[in-house]
């Protein structure tokens, strides 16, 4: 992401606007009551989802690893119980081990790069996450990956993709305004990830293909297909 371009900032905030429709409100939904949680949000960008949290739960922690983000959020959200700090999904060192009732990880898996980091973060969100804690994370739906062109978006794949590959890099290329931005995207799959949660003791509760509401604006493409899909997972007591 180009900070200093306003221009692509814009349409960065455009298609947040359309996550609330399609991940942050099935999100908050889900979570229901957090009265009195500690909540992390690992790679919280522009921080509209960690605020909203901040808003009811006792602690709420925004972690990303551009700095540009951190000091966008610092000088945007005041709350006293919200806290930015800058940090790489697969080192939460500044946390103690057992210390968050609720771990939320919305759209970081498509942009880590290697297994052994997709590895150490779900093994930090392992360690982080108290027992019995709830940890979601959201990706892009198999179904949208593989849909070369619909709508407001275009995919381009990387030599030699396959889907059962992991690591196999494509872009999205994506319509807003009459403009196009690019979201670069490594694709990991459930049979690799779900491997590690369990090994962390981590199982998946429900999973969310979301959808857009009737009362979404209709300035969004409302794709025939779940553009993401959401796993609500629990950590054992």
């Amino acid at each position: 992401m180009k900070y200093k371009n306003k221009d692509l900032l814009d349409l960065y905030k455009l298609k947040v606007e359309e996550h609330w429709y399609t991940m942050f409100n099935p999100i908050l939904e889900y979570l229901g009551d957090i009265r009195g949680k500690k909540i992390l949000d690992i790679g919280c960008g522009s921080g509209e989802l960690t605020n909203e949290l901040s808003k009811k739960a006792k602690l709420v922690v925004g972690v990303d690893f551009s700095q540009e983000w951190i000091d966008y959020c610092r000088g945007k959200y005041t709350n006293k119980n919200l806290n930015f700090i800058k940090a790489k999904a697969s080192n939460l060192r500044s946390f103690k081990n057992d210390y968050f009732d609720i771990v939320v990880m919305n759209m970081v898996l498509p942009n880590i790069e290697t297994a052994g980091d997709v590895k150490k973060t779900f093994e930090e969100i392992g360690r982080v996450i108290k027992k019995s804690g709830v940890f979601i994370f959201s990706d892009l739906h198999p179904l949208c990956i593989m849909a070369a062109e619909e709508g407001n978006r275009k995919q381009k794949y990387s030599k030699n993709f396959s889907y059962f590959k992991n690591g196999a890099e494509f872009s999205a290329l994506v319509k807003i305004a009459g403009k196009e931005i690019e979201f670069k995207n490594n694709h990991w799959t459930f049979d690799f990830c779900t491997d590690i949660l369990n090994k962390e003791g981590i199982y998946i509760n429900k999973i969310i293909e979301s959808s857009y509401p009737k009362n979404a604006p209709k300035k969004f493409y409302q794709y025939s297909y779940p553009e993401y899909i959401i796993f609500c997972c629990k950590k054992r007591p």
